[in-house]
C-alpha cells in the first residue's frame, strides 16, 4: 500500500472513531427525537476544525472528514433503526 493511501486510511479510521465516540457520549442516557439528533449531527459535521487536528496533510484531512461523515451516517442509521423497532413493538 502506498504511503498516501495509508495516511488516508488511518486518518479515516481516527475520524470515524473520534466522531462516533463524541456522538455516543452526547446522546448517552437521553431520549431525543430523530430531528434533534439530525441537527446535532449536522452541527458536529459543520465544525470547521477536524476532530483530529494533528492530521495536517490534505490527504489526512480528507480521510478524517470521510471518517467523520461515515460515523455520523452510521450513528443516525442505528438510532433510526432502534426507534423504528421500538415503534413497531408498540403496535404489536
Amino acid at each position: 500500500m502506498n504511503r498516501q493511501s495509508e495516511l488516508y486510511r488511518f486518518a479515516r479510521i481516527e475520524g470515524y472513531l473520534i466522531t462516533l465516540a463524541r456522538l455516543q457520549e452526547q446522546f448517552k442516557d437521553t431520549a431525543v427525537n430523530l430531528e434533534e439528533m439530525k441537527v446535532a449531527v449536522a452541527r458536529q459535521l459543520a465544525k470547521e476544525n477536524l476532530c483530529a487536528p494533528w492530521r495536517t496533510s490534505e490527504t489526512e484531512r480528507a480521510g478524517c472528514r470521510e471518517g467523520m461523515r461515515l460515523a455520523a451516517f452510521q450513528f443516525l442509521s442505528q438510532y433510526r433503526a432502534a426507534v423504528e423497532t421500538l415503534q413497531l413493538g408498540r403496535h404489536i
